[in-house]
């Protein structure tokens, strides 16, 4: 973000997860100003755009729990949310000036931590931590010359919740000293004397003050709309939250430093016939157009090294290289469904 740079703040009272997905969506193809909006979701599974959701969490106890499960446009993890905290929005130009995407969307959130007294720091690849502890995790969404950054930051947590809702692939865990996603985060609310709605006022207060926002800006009929619109053909749908499940023969999961990959392959008579992408990686593409270069390619170095020709994995999934990704499908061969 640029410093000082005006931006629209936009006032959502909603706390229904396919609305307010769907309403940063209309923002991020419609506006062309910059947006920040800080947001709550009742009880729910945010499903990463390109994990496999049913592998992700209990849906045992989220239906007894009538928590709502909703993928968002933006790759990474799964997380659980609800109004015991609360999510941020900031919608701005994409440019590529080699600093890290993440961190220069969330260093005003740290700046506003930092206001409260609270030692806050951006580490990793996307995260927010108080005392080696997580308390904010972000994920970036980019369309044209748009990106959309989105995190949740965590007032106060229902620990239970997390622990018996997510359910997280055990390799992620693979020589980490942390074995649960629980065990692993901190809350903000026994760092500061409010409650979370007063924790919201400030951060708005504060980014008020930095950007020099001045207005709050309000959907007119035409754009509410359109937010119902796209709220009821993707993130009310079940083939966009949930999936559709293929046939495979070749499963395979693998842990590298920028995220957890899982391949699904159906393979016939050494052929690549269906392949998907699956995990909590980013990317700047939709990595579905990568699994498709790969369909009627021999699983094989030679054919798929010719099948990635003038193609950049690094575009779909941020930190991989052409090599790694034939790696790992080569090692895919060994394993079957």
């Amino acid at each position: 973000m640029e410093e000082a740079h005006p931006l629209l703040l936009i006032e959502n009272p909603s706390t229904d997860p396919a609305y307010n997905h769907a309403l940063e969506e209309y923002l991020l193809k419609n506006l062309q100003e910059d947006v920040f909006m800080v947001w709550q979701n009742v009880p729910t599974i945010l499903i990463g755009r390109n994990q496999d959701a049913l592998c992700e969490y209990d849906a045992d106890y989220v239906r007894e729990k009538g928590i709502r499960v909703v993928r968002r446009l933006s790759g990474g993890g799964t997380i659980y949310c609800d109004l015991k905290n609360l999510q941020y929005t900031l919608i701005a130009p994409f440019r590529d000036d080699g600093e890290n995407p993440f961190l220069k969307f969330a260093a005003p959130v740290v700046g506003a931590l930092r206001q409260l007294g609270i030692d806050a720091e951006f580490t990793g690849r996307n995260d927010i931590t108080v005392e080696g502890k997580k308390v904010s995790g972000n994920a970036q969404f980019r369309y044209e010359n748009r990106v959309l950054h989105h995190g949740t930051l965590l007032f106060d947590v229902d620990r239970e919740a997390i622990s018996k809702a997510l359910r997280p692939n055990p390799v992620k865990f693979v020589n980490k000293q942390v074995r649960s996603v629980a065990s692993r985060i901190g809350t903000l609310a026994e760092y500061v004397r409010m409650d979370v709605r007063e924790f919201m006022e400030h951060l708005k207060g504060h980014f008020m003050n930095h950007y020099g926002i001045r207005e709050t800006y309000a959907l007119r009929e035409d754009g509410l709309r359109e937010v119902m619109r796209i709220k009821r053909e993707r993130f009310d749908s079940p083939s966009w939250n949930l999936g559709v499940r293929h046939r495979f023969t070749h499963g395979y999961d693998v842990r590298h430093p920028f995220g957890m990959i899982g391949y699904r392959l159906d393979v016939d008579a050494g052929v690549i016939r269906h392949a998907e992408i699956l995990g909590d990686f980013f990317g700047d593409r939709d990595v579905l157009e990568l699994a498709r270069r790969l369909e009627g390619n021999a699983l094989d170095h030679a054919e798929l090294s010719r099948g990635l020709e003038g193609i950049r994995v690094d575009d779909y999934i941020r930190g991989m290289e052409n090599g790694a990704l034939i790696e790992d499908l080569l090692a895919a061969r060994t394993t079957a469904a």
